[in-house]
């Protein structure tokens, strides 16, 4: 059982040096991100590590002691940090109370190594739980929820429709520890961690992957790949910024990025409950929406309205022109349905600009 043990932490591990490097090289995460999923990695090359040289020191008489205590300390201390940085990852910010809730607790596991309260190595070297192991549990499932919770509340963010992906994941990592709890011989716990790691990096990939970083929104190639797959009839809404070059030109790129944020914004405010949101060029956005679509103008103005708000907190705030158009797969192609609506807003721009000159 012991080689059979060691095999398996010795998989879990290489994996993760595996995904260091894969983390190395990848070019699609930013530096923050890289170092953060490094971070994770280490984390459960550390936590295994330990948890495998324990069970090596297990009954191994009282010259050991000392040592399986620290090791002890250093898995369990880790351990439940690793959900902290997942969401950590996800969310692209610290949150205090989970991160000294957690700092608190692996304190109290080094103090355990000493008073033996959460775990107790007795005199020939024997791990035990002891009365407060329920510490420990608590932190880790403080870690798992905190880190589901991040993945949840960034798919709206994200406008990710991957649930399915992350039931999966989660079944995955729940049954893992359910086996560990009722199987403890198996010692599955590191193996199902570092697997479920990789799966949040993968997930967290596809996310991070069609996200235009500046306004949130989807980017060019969520767009590409979410039209090449329409099967269902919806509305298609173009949008272009009025007049950005001379924004750019007159109150500087700084500017110009504050007022995309803001047009990103109000296309959320408006539109995110009934369908996705794409940034697709430098000052062009679009809306698809798969909900509502008899309710098309009733949107529309409740997004001129919410741009009529930020406007009048920054009166330098540009004018954003719109098309649409109704599009059924089975009628006609894709391409038709964008140009149609492209036309439209290229005439709604028209206007305005005459407007503008009278």
């Amino acid at each position: 059982m012991t080689h059979y043990y060691t095999a398996i932490m010795f998989l879990c591990v290489f994996s993760m040096i595996v995904m260091e490097y894969c983390i190395n090289i990848s070019s699609t995460l930013a530096h923050s991100r890289k170092h953060l999923f490094k971070l994770l990695f280490i984390c459960v090359i550390v936590a295994a590590f330990c948890e495998w040289l324990g069970i090596i020191l297990q009954s191994t008489g009282s010259y050991t002691v000392i040592l399986h205590a620290a090791v002890k300390a250093i898995e369990l201390s880790i351990a439940p940090f690793t959900g902290y940085i997942i969401g950590y990852v996800i969310n692209g910010h610290e949150n205090k109370p989970v991160l000294y809730f957690l700092l608190v607790h692996a304190l109290l596991e080094v103090l355990s190594a000493f008073t033996g309260f959460i775990y107790h190595v007795d005199s020939m070297s024997l791990y035990t739980h002891a009365s407060c192991y329920w510490i420990y549990v608590l932190a880790y499932v403080v870690s798992i929820f905190y880190c589901m919770f991040a993945v949840v509340k960034n798919m709206h963010r994200y406008q990710y429709n991957g649930v399915t992906l992350l039931a999966l994941i989660t079944v995955f990592l729940t049954s893992g520890l359910v086996i560990q709890t009722v199987y403890p011989e198996l010692k599955v716990d590191y193996i199902c961690i570092g697997i479920t790691s990789i799966l949040l990096y993968i997930f967290t990939l596809e996310m991070i992957q069609q996200n235009d970083e500046l306004t949130g929104l989807i980017n060019r190639r969520g767009y590409d790949n979410y039209i090449a797959h329409l099967e269902e009839p919806c509305v298609i809404i173009f949008f272009d910024v009025d007049h950005f070059k001379n924004i750019n030109d007159q109150y500087g790129h700084s500017f110009g990025d504050e007022c995309l944020k803001e047009a990103g914004s109000a296309l959320l405010t408006a539109y995110a409950e009934y369908g996705k949101c794409f940034r697709i060029g430098g000052d062009e956005f679009c809306v698809i929406l798969s909900k509502k679509l008899d309710e098309v103008e009733s949107l529309n103005s409740v997004f001129f309205k919410e741009m009529d708000r930020l406007r009048h907190q920054e009166k330098r705030l540009p004018y954003v022109s719109a098309g649409y158009v109704y599009f059924d797969p089975k009628s006609r192609s894709i391409h038709e349905a964008v140009e149609e609506a492209d036309q439209m807003m290229y005439r709604y721009k028209q206007e305005h600009r005459s407007i503008e000159q009278q």
